[in-house]
């Protein structure tokens, strides 16, 4: 997508979340070991020092901003753990909102495959909890867009470049 962008003059910034500062990298630890509502508010934590360190400052410099990760995952990942979505979202009120999320989805069988393929999986991916990860995703996107968020949703099953140029078009389309 970067290479999309940069074809197109448009400038961007891609982050990700947890990010890869000491706290960040620390969520990532502490979240294979504890679960519930103390990693729902690392993330949290990890998310506004991520806003406040680069986020705010790209979008100040007119920046596009790209981040794999923010809210949904949390709508998601945080609900698995039985964190109530009232929770999340009150932990998670004074964040930017986003102006476009992007929502991928693939097929369950497909998903099942491409974890298959990886060597390491978090405890989220373990034990073949596929079902529960798309259902709670798409009672995220409707939270999301209930307070006025666009949400872009893409079927992302096999060909990435179809996909890339699916998001890059709609990121322009902004």
């Amino acid at each position: 997508m970067k290479k999309e962008l940069e074809k197109r003059r448009i400038e961007a910034c891609f982050t990700k979340e947890p990010t890869d500062n000491e706290l960040g990298c620390f969520v990532r630890e502490y979240a294979e070991r504890f679960d519930g509502i103390s990693v729902a508010c690392l993330v949290a934590a990890d998310r506004y020092q991520h806003l406040r360190d680069e986020i705010v400052p790209q979008l100040e410099k007119g920046k596009i901003v790209i981040t794999d990760r923010y809210v949904l995952s949390s709508l998601i990942l945080q609900r698995m753990d039985e964190v109530s979505e009232e929770f999340i979202l009150a932990l998670n009120n004074e964040i930017v909102q986003p102006d476009l999320q992007i929502a991928v989805f693939a097929d369950r069988d497909v998903i099942q495959n491409r974890l298959k393929e990886r060597s390491c999986l978090t405890r989220f991916e373990k034990g073949n909890k596929t079902n529960k990860e798309l259902e709670y995703m798409e009672k995220g996107i409707q939270v999301l867009q209930e307070q006025g968020i666009d949400v872009f949703q893409l079927i992302n099953d096999n060909n990435l470049g179809d996909s890339v140029a699916k998001v890059t078009q709609a990121i322009i389309n902004l």
